[in-house]
Order: structure tokens, then C-alpha cells, then sequence
């Protein structure tokens, strides 16, 4: 019985120039390109919120420019500190794309198991060790941590580099603000310009650049531990509330970490668009 596909189901594609033919006189052609995979899943709530996403940060920006960064009288200041925030959101909204544009590790439909391997009634396929089914994506994820909708994606095994980089760089951004509007305020309370009599009002652009990146910085900074945490542990979130136990041989965490960011240490490991194939470890990460 062929399996229904929901509505929400992973957009995929994968786009290959054909195979040179055999025996064709002339000089050598390249060889064919590699695969590459147009990944966008379908689903209206994730959809709302990765855009969400992207309009916090814009219009922190935009409320960073007009009410502080402009006004100042210190022309150095203000461009220092708006070329940093401006790095920092840049690569975060970089790093978010990236994330939710990139196949997260799914299982091809259609996959035979491997023998003694297990099939998933949900998609029909194959389901590696440590891979798990996503209703939302409709598929099965190779060391699937969860399904996030503010990047409307899995984070698995083939992006998780990009979710966690997303994370820091966004709550950089955010402590940057933080320190940006609570320096001067504490400058002036010592310098004696505020007492229990003063009226402070601050504009309500103010207001909202505040509390975005409060609730950015808490947010992103627990999401980054938690990540941190599983790639050293080599333990997904759905394997921890599921108690599952390691049934794979666990590696040290600088391999746990070469694994996830890259072979070698290097500035590819913070790069959102270094795209290096991670190391596989044989025996550690299931490889489909």
C-alpha cells in the first residue's frame, strides 16, 4: 500500500547533471557535480515563526540604528558599535538559514533496511540506529535532537552545526544590546543624574528593543548549552527524555566535536557558510 504523504511533508529535490556517456572521443569532461538537495519543509506554523524570527532581529536593528547609534555625538562609537552588531546579526540570520534550508539528515524514501534493520511504519523506510520519524517533516532523521519551528526544520545530524551557530551568534547579538542600553543607564545612576525622584520614560522603541533581546539572550543561550551539551555527550535530546541507552560506541568529546563542526580546527567551525562534509566516525554516527 503506497504511503500517504501530508501536506506538510519536506520539499525535496535533487539536482545532478546527467552522467558522461561512454566512449565519447574528444578531451576529458569534468566530472559530474555533486548532488545537492533543496530542502524547505511545508508547515504554516513553522513558517510564521522562522519569519518571526527574521523580523525580531530586523527590527531590533532598526531600533538600535534610530534611537541610540544615530542620535550619538560620538561618531566612533556608534559605528563600532553598529559594525558589530550588525556582524553579529548577519551571522546569525546566515547561520538560521542555512539551518532551515539545509537537509537535516532525512532517510531517501523508499530506503531498503539493511538486514536486521528496522523499517519505520510511519514513512515506509528504512530507520538507521539513532534515527527517529519527524510528523512534521514527515520523515525519518538521521540523530534527529528535535523538531525546532524557528527554523521551521529538524535539527539532525546534517545540520546541527548551523543551529548551533545561529544560537550563539544571535545571543552575542542580544548581550551586545543588552550592554549597549544598560551601561550608560548605570553610568548615570552612579554619577548621581537619577534618584528616587527622577521620571525616566524611554521610548517605546526602546521598550521593544529591550525585551527582544532579553528574551533573545535567555532563549538562545539555553538552546546553545543544550546543544553544547548533546554534541559532547553524543546524546540527542529525544535519546535523553527517552532514556534510551547507547547502543553506539560513544567517542571523546573532541571527536563528538570534530564530528558535528568539521575535521580540523579552524574558522570553518564558526563559519555559517563553510559547507566541509563533518567527520564520520565509523561505529559512532550511522552513515545512510
Amino acid at each position: 500500500m503506497p504511503v500517504s504523504v501530508p501536506a506538510h511533508w519536506a520539499l525535496e529535490r535533487t539536482l545532478e547533471f546527467p552522467p558522461r556517456p561512454a566512449n565519447v572521443p574528444g578531451p576529458p569532461r569534468p566530472a559530474p557535480a555533486r548532488r545537492r538537495r533543496v530542502w524547505f519543509v511545508c508547515d504554516a506554523l513553522g513558517i510564521v515563526c522562522a519569519a518571526s524570527t527574521w523580523g525580531l532581529v530586523l527590527g531590533a536593528a532598526s531600533a538600535l540604528l534610530s534611537e541610540l547609534l544615530i542620535p550619538s555625538p560620538d561618531l566612533a562609537y556608534a559605528a563600532a558599535n553598529g559594525a558589530l552588531f550588525h556582524l553579529l546579526a548577519f551571522l546569525g540570520l546566515a547561520s538560521h538559514a542555512r539551518a532551515m534550508l539545509s537537509d537535516p539528515g532525512s532517510v531517501p524514501l523508499g530506503e531498503p533496511p539493511r538486514p536486521g534493520a528496522a523499517r519505520c511504519q510511519r514513512c515506509g523506510g528504512a530507520r538507521p540506529a539513532r534515527a527517529h520519524h519527524c510528523s512534521v517533516c514527515g520523515r525519518c532523521i538521521r540523530k534527529m535532537d528535535h523538531h525546532c519551528p524557528w527554523i521551521n526544520n529538524c535539527v539532525g545530524e546534517d545540520n546541527q552545526k548551523y543551529f548551533v551557530l545561529f544560537t550563539l551568534y544571535i545571543a552575542l547579538a542580544a548581550l551586545h544590546v543588552l550592554l549597549l542600553l544598560g551601561v550608560p543607564a548605570l553610568r548615570r545612576y552612579a554619577r548621581g543624574e537619577w534618584n528616587t525622584n527622577s521620571t525616566v520614560s524611554p521610548p517605546g522603541s526602546l521598550i521593544f528593543l529591550f525585551l527582544v533581546s532579553l528574551k533573545g539572550l535567555i532563549f538562545t543561550s539555553v538552546m546553545f548549552g543544550t546543544q553544547m551539551h548533546a554534541i559532547c555527550t553524543d546524546q540527542t535530546r529525544i535519546e535523553l527524555l527517552q532514556k534510551e541507552r547507547a547502543r553506539w560506541g560513544k567517542g571523546t568529546m573532541w571527536m563528538n566535536l570534530k564530528a558535528v563542526f568539521g575535521h580540523h580546527l579552524s574558522v570553518a567551525w564558526i563559519n555559517p557558510f563553510a559547507s566541509e562534509e563533518p567527520q564520520k566516525l565509523d561505529g559512532h554516527h550511522d552513515v545512510v
